[in-house]
């Protein structure tokens, strides 16, 4: 009781107040008794053998061990009973036709929700407003299986008091609806809104088409959060800093309006957001290691690698510590000068030969190849 009543105090308390030093030991206290679970499955208890794991050994979260992504592509890394899943998170098709599937039961499909909200209300606040949506309706479907874009939607959505899809799927191709579009700038243009959209689509179906059009928009009050296929807009040589000024300027809004934020299915619930200085924080229940592609050892500030993501909002699945295969830039701790403490970052790139596995990219990928 006393470590679910701490996990409640992480994920529903006030977020970035916690210095590293303290973060650091109330994490570890709450996820080494986490790893003892996870050997119920055959698979996590295989890779804890063969590492020779002594969990009671384990003094730093640098120590704990992390699965490498793909894993969850390659084994059913389910740690609870199947009749407690309630949910199945799957990452977009891939070109080896192979997602990876996160299994959920109530507790951490409730705990992924309450950690999203703690988080995002820390930079847009409380307040429940329109919101539009830059997708099709269809990506955000009803079942026991979701994909990841439609939970970003799906979590997003909880600070909407209505949603409003702005595209149309033709032949599995979306195409923005024009008059959808301006009946919301008509309804909603004086009043705080949301937009939300996975970052390629916004710019490729959504931007680039009004830009080219000459067609701008008086919406001045909005927050825009966008996640997703930067690998491709890279490629394209679309920077951040031109994304946002172009979306700035398409919706009549001030540029720190524009809301970049970094997440992934394998670890749902937990979303690493800029603040105005460009740099991504950690909520209080997570935590990232950026660690060395050679050596896997953690970087100094100012190094670059592999970005391993931790939670603990998991009791179905092993979140404690997942190895991406994203690249990012270790900045600093605790000194951000927008006073939110713990460790901050920057995302750089997906590795160059890694397999485009983020579902923006992925739809990227799709669209590129028609």
């Amino acid at each position: 009781m006393e470590i679910e009543g701490l996990i409640d105090e992480l994920v529903l308390g006030e977020q970035f107040n916690l210095n590293q030093k303290e973060k650091e030991r109330l994490l570890l206290k709450t996820i080494l008794p986490q790893l003892e679970l996870n050997k119920a499955n055959v698979n996590i208890n295989a890779m804890y053998n063969k590492l020779g794991l002594d969990i009671n050994k384990i003094k730093t979260l640098e120590k704990v061990p992390y699965i490498p992504v793909n894993m969850f592509k390659c084994f059913e890394l389910r740690v609870c009973n199947i009749e407690q899943v309630v949910r199945v998170l799957q990452s977009s098709a891939t070109t080896t036709g192979i997602p990876s599937k996160i299994y959920l039961d109530k507790k951490t499909s409730i705990r992924q929700t309450q950690g999203l909200i703690s988080t995002l209300s820390s930079f847009i606040g409380n307040t429940r407003r329109p919101m539009l949506i830059v997708d099709n309706e269809d990506s955000n479907k009803k079942g026991d299986s979701i994909t990841a874009r439609g939970a970003a939607i799906r979590g997003v959505s909880t600070f909407s008091s209505k949603n409003f899809y702005i595209m149309n799927k033709e032949k599995e191709e979306l195409k923005l609806n024009i008059d959808k579009l301006r009946d919301f700038e008509r309804k909603y243009k004086e009043e705080e809104v949301l937009v939300y959209g996975f970052t390629y689509i916004l710019w490729s179906k959504f931007l680039k088409v009004l830009k080219q059009d000459g067609i701008k928009l008086d919406i001045p009050k909005l927050r825009l959060l966008h996640s997703g296929g930067w690998k491709k807009l890279t490629y394209e040589k679309v920077e951040k800093k031109v994304f946002s000024e172009t979306a700035s300027e398409i919706f009549n809004t001030s540029v720190d309006n524009i809301i970049d934020f970094y997440g992934m299915v394998e670890q749902a619930g937990v979303v690493f957001i800029d603040c105005k200085y460009g740099n991504k924080h950690v909520p209080n229940f997570a935590e990232i290691i950026i660690r060395d592609v050679q050596t896997l050892e953690e970087v100094k500030f100012g190094g670059t690698g592999f970005i391993e993501v931790m939670s603990i909002l998991g009791t179905s699945y092993p979140s404690q510590a997942i190895l991406t295969e994203d690249i990012g830039e270790f900045i600093g701790i605790d000194d951000c000068p927008c006073g939110r403490h713990g460790k901050y970052f920057r995302f750089k790139s997906r590795v160059d030969k890694a397999e485009i596995r983020g579902c923006g990219d992925t739809f990227a990928e799709r669209e590129v190849g028609r």
